[in-house]
């Protein structure tokens, strides 16, 4: 009598989405996934696979779908056949300058600007962002110029790179 044992395996399939894709990666710990070249992969049973998404020139990792979510390392223990989808969207710089002979400072919701100190910020693409400008004492806060105009609320859409200018002048003028 000869008995055969072998252990159980389940597939782990990988699917990559979005623009950037195709200029992106995803890895595995262990190994096995190197998508890119191949997507799918046999694992032991019980095995903790961990997943690790590398965006490509221009591109920002936005997130897991299936298996895992968020945007930290995946990991997903093997204990069924699984499917996770990585999403992969091109990434666009905000430039924002103050102008005028006044001072001020310009913020941003969500979060990245705060200029005087920090005025460029990479968003993913279909990013909406709010500035908010405020003027120092003795300044007095006149308009937006570039992808925002008038002295009213800016929003922007992050769909390419965009510039946009403060202009602050003092009081007395």
């Amino acid at each position: 009598v000869t008995a055969t044992f072998s252990l159980v395996q389940y597939t782990l399939t990988v699917t990559k989405g979005g623009a950037g894709a195709a200029a992106s990666t995803v890895t595995s710990s262990p190994a096995g996934i190197d998508c890119g070249a191949t997507c799918q992969a046999n694992y032991a049973r019980n095995t903790l696979v961990m997943l690790t998404a590398a965006a490509g020139a221009g591109y920002i990792f936005t997130g897991w779908g299936g298996a895992c979510t968020g945007t930290d390392p995946c990991a997903v223990t093997m204990d069924a056949a699984k499917s996770v989808t990585a999403t992969f969207v091109p990434n666009w710089t905000l430039t924002v300058t103050t102008t005028g002979n006044g001072t001020g400072t310009v913020t941003s919701t969500p979060a990245g600007i705060n200029c005087g100190a920090d005025c460029t910020e990479i968003y993913a693409s279909g990013t909406v962002v709010n500035l908010t400008a405020l003027a120092s004492a003795n300044s007095v806060f006149v308009g937006w110029e570039g992808a925002c105009s008038g002295t009213g609320a800016c929003t922007v859409t992050m769909d390419t790179a965009k510039a946009v200018q403060a202009r602050f002048n003092l009081n007395n003028e």
